[in-house]
């Protein structure tokens, strides 16, 4: 009778349990079934976690996380940037169609069982697909440039001192770092914040166009009314200024002026290309009296070598043709404008002169020596090559392949350090440092000064060649101060702190 009923106990009781676990499979299936049409839990969309919402749900959420202003910092001032004002746009519908590909993929009763076991769901973020106006970022940003850069003012020219008045300092927006910068914040939902890249300008230093102006108004405090042309390059940074006056005017170069003792450096060049080996004693010797001494006979003697004379007194035709071959060595580098017709030491010993693109405007005429010619630009040009080539590159050994070497250029700037001369020209401006030049007057009445050189500075290493004619002749003086001040303002652009402290 107990066994009977116990039985019964037992039988109703697995019933029960049984009626109980099928009702709460079935309300863990209705509670399932509710959330397997939302996303699947762990899911994110471009870094907004949206794990059980429903696509409106998620939608929204994605919505608003990318809506957040971007906060920009320029220095101190902080900056908003709406995202529609880039026309930045999430495209929800193409993540939330590849965020269903997780949901399918698992199944609806694989999904039920891990729910049943209270398994977590699979981490997994869709890549955030969107799109803005990289030219509307753009204008947004010139505009913050526009109103908060502080652009540092350029140096003025001082004449008074011969240098310059100091720039001031200032700032500057780098819009295209700041386009690269800003594209990741706008993608990411979170850190929504960046500082701008700032580009600190500090004191300016002068330009070329500045020291030019210097150069003027350094021409007009001596009111100088003839004609003067300067060149000047930068040996660091390749930089040019070409400088031509009449009558206290800019004019356009090239001038045509004689080439007096200058042309003895294109003399010099030569003679290096047309020889081999270690220089004989004779030779050192002529070098040194054509370009130290300034002796036109030691110069007779290079071009007549030049020509292919045996010796220094070979005759007329070899010096000729050493001229020649100056003249043509000249062209070959580019220099139309320098020219050689004859010897310097014998009278009438000269051959046609040359027409060249200098001498051949009529607007402006210096009346040049018709035999020996050359320009500003010209005898620069030249001194910048053969300091190129004393560090073995430039124009010398492209245009003379095999022909020159960097210890004959180091010679040939060698003999034109030694030409000591005293405190006149561009050596009378270059308060320190060395100077490598060859300087040229014509005989009295004086009518034409010259002085060409290259200048190692402690800041900075330059050519600089100055020629200047007056018809109606000038004072030495004059014109040695006027070269010497010229020069020393040039050594103050390149020695600013040397300047100052003079």
């Amino acid at each position: 009778m107990f066994s009977s009923r116990r039985a019964d106990w037992l039988g109703l009781f697995s019933g029960l349990s049984l009626l109980a676990g099928i009702v709460l499979v079935v309300v863990e299936l209705i509670l399932y079934s509710r959330t397997f049409g939302t996303l699947a839990p762990g899911l994110s969309l471009g870094g907004v976690p949206v794990g059980g919402l429903t696509d409106a749900q998620a939608r929204q959420q994605l919505t608003t996380a990318y809506r957040v202003p971007v906060e920009l910092r320029y220095l101190n001032s902080p900056i908003v940037l709406d995202p529609t004002t880039v026309a930045f746009e999430v495209n929800g519908n193409s993540m939330l169609a590849e965020a269903g590909q997780y949901r399918s993929s698992q199944g609806f009763w694989n999904g039920f069982w891990d729910y049943l076991w209270l398994k977590p769901g699979q981490v997994n973020d869709v890549q955030l697909k969107f799109t803005y106006s990289a030219d509307k970022l753009r204008a947004f940003l010139q505009e913050v440039a526009s109103r908060y850069d502080q652009p540092g003012n350029a140096p003025e020219a001082r004449v008074g001192s011969l240098g310059f008045v100091a720039g001031t300092p200032g700032h500057k927006l780098d819009v295209e770092a700041a386009l690269k910068a800003i594209d990741p914040v706008l993608r990411a939902p979170t850190g929504r914040t960046l500082d701008l890249p700032v580009v600190e300008q500090k004191a300016i230093r002068p330009s070329f166009d500045t020291l030019a102006d210097l150069l003027r108004q350094d021409l007009y405090q001596f009111q100088f009314t003839g004609t003067l042309s300067l060149y000047l390059a930068d040996l660091q940074s390749g930089n040019e200024l070409a400088l031509d006056m009449a009558d206290g005017q800019p004019v356009a170069g090239p001038i045509a002026y004689s080439g007096m003792s200058t042309i003895k450096i294109p003399i010099m060049t030569a003679f290096f290309s047309q020889r081999d080996g270690p220089l004989s004693e004779g030779e050192k010797l002529l070098l040194n009296r054509s370009i130290d001494e300034s002796q036109n006979t030691a110069t007779d003697g290079l071009l007549t070598l030049i020509g292919g004379g045996v010796t220094i007194d070979a005759g007329q035709k070899y010096g000729f043709e050493g001229s020649r071959r100056v003249t043509a060595t000249m062209e070959r580098l580019g220099l139309p404008n320098t020219y050689i017709a004859g010897l310097l030491d014998v009278f009438g010993a000269v051959t046609s002169p040359r027409a060249t693109p200098a001498n051949s405007r009529t607007d402006i005429n210096t009346q040049p020596d018709p035999y020996n010619q050359t320009t500003a630009e010209d005898m620069g040009s030249l001194l910048v090559m053969i300091e190129n080539c004393s560090r073995n590159g430039g124009a010398l050994l492209a245009a003379f392949p095999g022909q020159f070497t960097a210890d004959e250029c180091r010679t040939m700037i060698d003999l034109l350090t030694n030409n000591k001369v005293g405190a006149i020209f561009v050596t009378g401006g270059t308060p320190q440092g060395v100077v490598a030049h060859k300087h040229g007057w014509d005989k009295l009445p004086l009518t034409n000064v010259a002085d060409a050189a290259l200048v190692f500075s402690p800041g900075g290493k330059y050519a600089l060649t100055i020629y200047v004619h007056r018809s109606d002749t000038m004072a030495f003086d004059d014109a040695n101060r006027l070269i010497i001040s010229l020069a020393r303002a040039i050594f103050n652009y390149f020695n600013p702190q040397t300047a100052s402290s003079q």
